[in-house]
């Protein structure tokens, strides 16, 4: 699993999940410990991008409201701590990216095709006739009734 993937499952399940069953508003998480808790050296920068990405911020459901400690320039830092609301569980911004709640959407696409297989004979003919096209270059035409 990528170092991203890593960090996301991990900071999801270990801060943002219980802090949401014990109804905490704000999370706050610190860079170094994240890294040690993975056992990882020298990927600070990867923890504190991760924990920066509008893209966790959106699977977790939270919202940046802060970054404390580290170097003046602000860049990765094992002090780094960053402080998140947490929203609410039904707010659209905790859906994963591209999720469509309940599969809505999907009853749409049913029977799309319906009209266009009717129109070629049905499903199973269509398929039939396609097969029939297939060729390999090693073999020749498909014959059936022949003994070899």
């Amino acid at each position: 699993m990528a170092p991203t993937n890593t960090t996301k499952k991990h900071v999801i399940t270990n801060y943002v999940i219980p802090a949401r069953q014990r109804g905490e508003k704000t999370l706050q998480i610190r860079v170094g410990n994240i890294a040690k808790e993975l056992g990882w050296t020298n990927r600070t920068p990867s923890v504190f991008s991760t924990l920066s990405s509008q893209s966790f911020q959106r699977q977790a459901g939270l919202k940046l409201v802060e970054k404390r400690g580290g170097p003046a320039s602000g860049g990765p830092s094992t002090t780094v701590q960053f402080v998140y609301k947490i929203l609410a569980p039904e707010s659209p911004t905790t859906q994963p990216e591209g999720a469509i709640p309940n599969g809505v959407g999907v009853m749409d696409l049913y029977g799309i095709g319906a009209e266009a297989f009717k129109q070629l004979g049905g499903g199973d003919e269509y398929l039939r006739r396609e097969r029939e096209k297939l060729q390999f270059p090693a073999e020749g035409p498909i014959r059936t009734g022949e003994h070899g």
